[in-house]
């Protein structure tokens, strides 16, 4: 109750600064929570979503090479090729390195090697340990000469298997070396079976092939995805040996499926019948690790932030509040008429700003008030003069129409159908208040001023209009054809010999010209040049009139400089006026006003 008191009788900006504090804090503690949340889970969908596609990339990599492998076994055993070779020279053989026999054998070695980039070298011997045959993609490799490769234990294991295809890893291939070291890196190795005929004494092949390759390579298949997320990946042969991890401590080892717990496991998927399996798991534990780390510093670095804003509120408080009790209690001298009091000015902030404009009140309140009131009597006074000299648009329109109908009954159509034309032009007067209108309904009002002029001069008057229809949804300034057209009329004297007029209009670089030409009498060419200067304001002349010279100023005003109103003329050879507008929809020309007029 105690606190309730308080904060009741605290100052504006006591209260003020305590409320945005615990806002700040209620804010910070919200959003970091809700923050922190949201991007744990988005780091969990993200590892769930890369693990899987790293997987997958991993699955594809030991599909093609397994693929391959089963290609190589059909062609080892192709009419004529190498396991014909070995059969024909088990006999004797040193036949196997024939001229012929050792360049198709060393063919199909570098073909090999060469056919997959990841392939890093290609061994081939026969199961008497006599023969042997390598390729290298890397020069400074090679196998140990008379390397007895029957002997190696994974080759006695494949023998006495029955599968014709299987892959192991090895971590110390001790029949490899470099030139550089005497040990080689480790490698996945591919073992096909070559018979004497493929399908036949399955139990007896007649020789062996070793694919490797680099660990390198394998990595590389996935590495640009697995290294975005906390996830394992697995590849076991079909003896459940480990052939493949980025784990390294378990490479080549048994698999263990307490390794990994069922809920983590993404990815499960087995290659046909080879026995391969690829599997992708989620750490949740390095995840977990992760997403605390995470939410850990977000909390530090929001609590942090919290308290500097608070500090500095409160320092803001105490400063801005005592210039604000100053100010208060000179209001309180004002209110009780003292108007000599003044606030001293310190400084050029808001509050400084706000005590000059104090004192500035403060010495001028009485001429203000007479002078308001003066100002509001006025006021009164006109809009009660403008009411009563106002005459109703749509008074004058039905009256008009009235007018009409009376000349209609007494048979008098002319005058009827000039009051309607009329009438007509008054409504699109009063209907469209908007400065941008559509050139569609510019080009009605003028067509509806031409027929009403028709009455006037009969066929002394014709008009020819060519509007793209793609233009008719363009904006237009209201009034601005008209005027043209009724200075055509005033100075072409169609009264006098037959007259015709034409409109035209075209886009071009997002310009839209209007040309209106007249077979008129024409103008003077010193008088086209005095015409123009006093259409663009260059000089004022008292022999032109206003018209032309108001709507190319309106236009310069709407839409700049570049755009207005020019005249050319020929005397006895007519005249031209062309106009200028940005080529732009109506409501795309009215956002063009205001941001040109607001420049």
């Amino acid at each position: 109750m105690k606190l309730k008191n308080a904060f009741r009788s605290a100052s504006i900006f006591t209260k003020i600064s305590y409320m945005t504090s615990v806002v700040i804090i209620l804010i910070s503690i919200i959003s970091t929570a809700f923050l922190s949340r949201s991007y744990s889970r988005e780091i969990q969908n993200r590892d769930k979503l890369i693990i899987q596609e790293a997987a997958s990339a991993l699955f594809d990599f030991f599909q093609s090479a397994y693929n391959n492998m089963y290609n190589q076994r059909t062609l080892l055993h192709s009419n004529g090729y190498i396991s014909d070779i070995i059969s024909e020279t088990r006999d004797d053989p040193s036949e196997l390195y024939d001229t012929e026999n050792l360049h198709k054998i060393t063919e199909y070695l570098t073909a090999l090697v060469y056919s997959d980039d990841s392939i890093e070298s290609a061994v081939l011997f026969t199961s008497d340990g006599y023969n042997a045959f390598s390729f290298y993609a890397e020069s400074n490799q090679k196998i140990y000469s008379g390397y007895s490769f029957n002997e190696l234990s994974f080759i006695k294991e494949f023998k006495e298997s029955s599968a014709s295809i299987t892959v192991i890893y090895d971590e110390a291939p001790d029949y490899l070396t470099l030139s550089s070291s005497p040990n080689a890196e480790p490698v996945l190795t591919f073992l096909v079976k070559i018979y004497a005929q493929l399908g036949q004494n399955p139990e007896n092949p007649i020789g062996y092939m070793m694919v490797n390759y680099s660990l390198d390579a394998v990595e590389n298949s996935y590495d640009t995805l697995s290294q975005a997320s906390d996830g394992d990946y697995y590849v076991l042969n079909g003896d459940s040996q480990v052939i493949y991890t980025n784990r390294a401590e378990h490479f080549g080892a048994i698999w263990n499926a307490e390794w990994i717990s069922e809920p983590d496991v993404l990815f499960d998927k087995t290659i046909s019948l080879s026995g391969i399996a690829v599997m992708g798991s989620l750490d949740t534990q390095k995840l977990r690790q992760t997403t605390l780390l995470i939410s850990r510093n977000a909390i530090l670095i929001a609590g942090f932030g919290v308290i500097i804003m608070v500090i500095a509120i409160f320092l803001l408080h105490l400063h801005y509040g005592r210039k604000f009790h100053n100010l208060a209690d000179a209001m309180s001298d004002i209110s009780t008429g003292n108007f000599s009091v003044q606030l001293p000015v310190s400084s050029q902030d808001e509050i400084g700003t706000l005590s000059t404009a104090f004192n500035q009140m403060s010495t001028t309140l009485n001429e203000y008030i007479n002078k308001t009131y003066l100002a509001q009597t006025r006021r009164r006074t006109a809009e009660l003069y403008a009411l009563q000299a106002q005459i109703n648009p749509h008074f004058l329109a039905n009256t008009i129409e009235s007018i009409r109908m009376s000349a209609l009954e007494n048979d008098d159509f002319e005058s009827s159908e000039m009051l309607r034309e009329l009438g007509n032009l008054f409504r699109w007067m009063i209907q469209f208040d908007q400065d941008i209108i559509y050139v569609e309904d510019e080009i009605e009002y003028i067509e509806t001023y031409l027929d009403l002029m028709k009455f006037r001069f009969e066929d002394r008057l014709s008009f020819r209009l060519d509007v793209p229809p793609e233009i008719y949804l363009f904006g237009i300034p209201r009034f601005t054809l008209q005027p043209i057209l009724e200075n055509a009329l005033s100075h072409g004297a169609p009264n006098v010999r037959p007259m015709d007029i034409s409109v035209k209009f075209s886009v071009k670089h997002d310009t839209l010209t209007v040309v209106v030409k007249d077979n008129g009498p024409g103008i003077a060419a010193e008088d086209v040049k005095r015409l123009n200067d006093h259409i663009q304001n260059v000089c004022s002349y008292e022999d032109f009139g206003v018209a032309l010279r108001n709507i190319h100023t309106r236009i310069a005003l709407l839409f700049g400089n570049s755009y207005g109103l020019i005249v050319s003329s020929s005397c006895c050879l007519g005249t031209t006026v062309t106009v200028t507008l940005p080529a732009k929809g109506k409501k795309e020309l009215e956002t063009y006003v205001q941001t040109v007029n607001c420049r």
